[in-house]
């Protein structure tokens, strides 16, 4: 397990430079909402977990959204950090990953940018 924060990969970009869909399958998603309850419970090893599980896709998905040659890993690591401060209001559901691809990408796809 990697606890380091360190990331990597994010969504794949579809035809005309759109993004994909998420491949990730149902039955990860519903393992992403488990480990977001346990990380709004304090658990640093549902953190690692869950960035085991989403930071090669997550870091993609940054580096698709930031200039060419920008770092994408200080951003992950930033958009981790909120995911472990903002996990007390995440409200269970289908909608973690979403809820997780939100927090990661706040900063790169903010209005100022």
């Amino acid at each position: 397990m990697n606890h380091g924060l360190r990331m990597q990969r994010s969504r794949p970009v579809g035809d005309a430079g759109s993004p994909a869909a998420c491949t990730v399958p149902g039955r990860a998603t519903a393992h992403v909402d488990d480990l977001l309850v346990q990380i709004a419970h304090g658990s640093r090893d549902a953190l690692g977990e869950l960035y085991d599980l989403l930071a090669p896709l997550l870091l993609e998905l940054l580096r698709s959204r930031l200039p060419a040659g920008a770092d994408a890993h200080p951003a992950l690591v930033d958009g981790f950090s909120r995911v472990w401060r903002q996990a007390p209001s995440y409200e269970p559901g289908p909608h973690g990953l979403d809820w997780v691809i939100d927090r990661v990408t706040d900063e790169v796809t903010g209005p100022e940018r």
